[in-house]
């Protein structure tokens, strides 16, 4: 998954700790996103933790919330040690939704250009 979005050791390695701090609620994340929004491992790691958060609204809600809550605790885990960990992994169940919050999005292979129509100026 690191290929598809182009991650770098480098960006890995100076991302570390943002990427786990992302995990830590609304606060979190906007955290990890301000200082660190060039970053693609951060933003891979915060558009989860936003995800995250954003299901950690329902906990409120009763017998609901709190299968929720459990499982957002798992997965708020789950999440600190991948970020800290330097780990390119979705989280389950929410991981692949958080891809469509689109902070960051898959790499564009080039694609293959169409030849020029003949007699344009480019054409020989």
């Amino acid at each position: 998954m690191a290929n598809e979005f182009n991650i770098t050791p480098a960006e890995i390695e100076e991302g570390k700790t943002m990427g786990g701090i992302a995990y830590f609620g609304l606060l979190g994340f906007l955290i990890a996103y301000l200082t660190s929004k060039e970053n693609k491992y951060v933003l891979y790691h915060a558009q989860q933790g936003l995800l995250l958060a954003i299901c950690m609204l329902v906990i409120p809600i009763p017998f609901i919330g709190w299968l929720v809550g459990i499982g957002a605790l798992v997965l708020f885990i789950i999440g600190l040690m991948n970020g800290f960990k330097g780990e390119i992994k979705p989280l389950p169940v929410i991981g692949q939704f958080a891809f469509k919050l689109g902070l960051l999005k898959p790499a564009v292979e080039d694609a293959p250009q169409a030849p020029e129509a003949p007699g344009s100026p480019d054409v020989e």
